[in-house]
């Protein structure tokens, strides 16, 4: 699977005309100018051959995949200095995981994560255990 983004039909147009530019311009009797001009159409054509099968949706320079991106990092940031509450349990070695609310919440390592005396998370300061109020500021102010 090819990953890399060739500019599409509109690049391939403008690789196509700049070939018959140059066919054009070429002396037949140059032996250097003949054989650069047909080294340019093998790479047009293999550079036509690979856009044949390409999807935009695989590069990571088109800019929806950037927005995206952007998004999922935001998202996931706000989840930092938080404790992990639910996660993909096995009940048995040989069982399929599913997702279940752990017993005690842990850290990103696996490690109980500090409770107060109620019983609830210790967080840091300024971190809000309930992160749908974040996500509802980030939604804000992306409009």
């Amino acid at each position: 699977m090819n990953t890399s983004w060739t500019g599409g039909q509109q690049q391939a147009d403008e690789d196509r005309a700049k070939l018959e530019e140059f066919e054009k311009r070429v002396d037949p009797n140059n032996k250097q100018q003949t054989d650069l001009l047909e080294e340019m159409r093998r790479h047009t054509e293999q550079l036509e051959k690979s856009r044949k099968y390409e999807d935009p949706r695989l590069s990571f320079s088109t800019p929806e995949f950037k927005e995206a991106q952007r998004k999922f990092q935001a998202r996931f940031n706000v989840n930092f200095d938080r404790p992990i509450e639910y996660g993909m349990v096995k009940k048995y070695p040989w069982s399929t995981p599913t997702l279940q609310k752990l017993e005690v919440p842990v850290d990103v390592d696996g490690n109980p994560w500090p409770l107060d005396e109620n019983g609830n998370p210790i967080l840091k300061e300024g971190v809000d255990m309930e992160p749908s109020k974040q996500f509802e500021r980030m939604a804000q102010g992306s409009r």
